[in-house]
C-alpha cells in the first residue's frame, strides 16, 4: 500500500488497472521462518548452557545482520512497453512468466518463496519474485541457515563454484527464452544499464524530466519563420522581353522587421537562460547527489569498518565478563561451604561452652 507521496513518486503505476494484477504466491514471511527454521532453533537453542546465546527469533536475528538479508527480491520480465502497446502481447507475456514460475520451486527446492505477483498496471507486465534462501549442514549455529549461494549450490552441484549466482540465473533465464522460442519469439540481447538501484534510476528520471518541462516553454530551434514575401527581380531574357526571377532574398515590413528582432531577442535571452539552467542549477543538483552518495558510501564503509572493530572488542569484553561469572560462582561456591563448615562446628560445641571459647580463641 503506497501513500499519496509514494504514489506521486510511482506516477507510472496505473491504479485502475491493479485489479489486473495476478498473485501467484502471498505467504507471511515470519510464519515462513517459523516453518522452515523453527526445529532446528530449538535443536539450537536446548544445546546453549549459556542464555545469552540463545536465538529467541530468528527472522529478528537475521534482520538485524549485516551480513545477510532476511530475503531476495527478484523482477522477471520479457519484452519491453514498446511490446505492449497491444493487449494480445501483455496476454503472451502473462502466460509465459506463469508457465515459468510454475515449476520454479520444483526447480529450486532450497529457494522458498512466499511472495510472486504479476504487475499488469504498469507499461510492462513483471514479475516480482521474493524468497528466502534456505541452505543446511552447518556445524556451527543453526543446522538450517540463510545463505544464498550456498543454497543454489547444494540444489544443483553443476553450478561455477567461484560465480554460483551468474550460473543459476542464465540457467533460468535459458528457460524463459525457450518459453519465447516456443511461440517463434526471438530474444534480443540488449545489455545493462549503470543504475546501481531503482532510486539513483528514478532521480536520474526526475532531473530528465525536469529538463524536458523547461524545453516545452523554449522555442524550436530548428523552426523556420514564415517570410510572407520572397523578392524577385525583372531579369532580360532577350529582345524586348524580360521575366521576373527569385534573388534569393526575402522582403519584410517595418512592422515585421521589428515583430522578428523581438522575436530573436527573446528567443536568445531564453536560450540563454535555458543554457545557463542546464550547466548549472540541475545538472549541478545531480552531480552534488552524486557527490554525496559516494561520501555517504565512503561513510558507510567506515562505519562498517569501526563496527566490525567494536564487535571484536564486544567478543574480548563478553569473554571478560563470562570469565568474572565463572569466578564469582566459585567464590559462592566457597562461601556456601565456609558457611556450612561454621555452623556445623557451631553446632558441635555450643553444648560445651568452655570447650567452645577454648577451640573459639584457638
Amino acid at each position: 500500500e503506497m501513500n499519496e507521496q509514494e504514489k506521486k513518486r510511482n506516477s507510472h503505476i496505473d491504479y485502475s488497472r491493479s485489479s489486473e494484477n495476478k498473485y501467484l504466491a502471498r505467504e507471511n514471511i515470519r510464519e515462513l521462518y517459523k516453518r522452515e527454521f523453527g526445529e532446528s532453533l530449538e535443536i539450537y537453542n536446548k544445546k546453549q548452557t549459556r542464555s545469552d546465546r540463545k536465538i529467541n527469533n530468528y527472522f529478528n536475528h537475521i534482520e538485524s545482520s549485516k551480513k545477510t538479508a532476511t530475503q531476495q527480491e527478484m523482477i522477471i520480465q520479457v519484452g519491453d512497453k514498446v511490446d505492449f502497446s497491444s493487449a494480445e502481447n501483455r496476454k503472451v507475456a502473462n502466460a509465459i512468466l506463469e508457465e515459468w514460475f510454475q515449476d520454479f520451486e520444483k526447480r529450486n527446492p532450497n529457494l522458498k518463496v512466499y511472495n510472486a505477483v504479476i504487475h499488469n498496471d504498469e507499461a510492462s507486465p513483471h514479475l516480482h519474485l521474493n524468497f528466502v534462501p534456505v541452505a543446511s549442514g552447518y556445524k556451527r549455529g543453526l543446522e538450517k541457515q540463510v545463505a544464498f549461494d550456498r543454497a543454489i549450490k547444494q540444489q544443483d552441484s553443476t553450478l561455477n563454484k567461484t560465480r554460483p549466482f551468474d550460473d543459476w540465473r542464465e540457467k533460468e533465464v535459458q528457460l524463459l527464452e525457450n518459453k519465447l522460442k516456443e511461440r517463434g519469439i526471438e530474444r534480443k540481447f540488449v545489455g545493462t544499464n549503470d543504475y546501481k538501484d531503482v532510486n539513483e534510476y528514478k532521480e536520474k528520471k526526475d532531473l530528465e524530466r525536469e529538463i524536458e518541462e523547461l524545453k516545452k516553454v523554449l522555442p524550436d530551434e530548428q523552426e523556420r519563420i514564415p517570410f510572407l514575401k520572397k523578392e524577385t527581380e525583372s531579369v532580360k531574357t532577350g529582345f524586348m522581353k524580360s521575366e521576373e526571377k527569385e534573388t534569393g532574398n526575402y522582403v519584410l515590413s517595418a512592422e515585421q522587421y521589428n515583430s522578428m528582432t523581438e522575436q530573436i531577442h527573446s528567443a536568445i535571452v531564453i536560450k540563454k537562460d535555458y543554457k545557463r539552467l542546464k550547466s548549472t542549477d540541475l545538472n549541478k543538483k545531480y552531480e552534488k547527489m552524486l557527490k554525496m552518495a559516494h561520501i555517504l558510501s565512503k561513510r558507510v564503509e567506515t562505519l562498517e569498518t569501526e563496527n566490525h572493530m567494536l564487535k571484536g572488542e564486544n567478543l574480548r569484553l563478553e569473554g571478560q565478563v563470562y570469565t568474572l561469572e565463572q569466578t564469582v560462582k566459585d567464590l559462592k561456591r566457597e562461601i556456601a561451604q565456609t558457611y556450612k563448615a561454621v555452623k556445623e562446628f557451631v553446632i558441635e560445641y555450643t553444648s560445651d561452652l568452655k570447650a567452645f571459647k577454648t577451640v573459639f580463641k584457638g
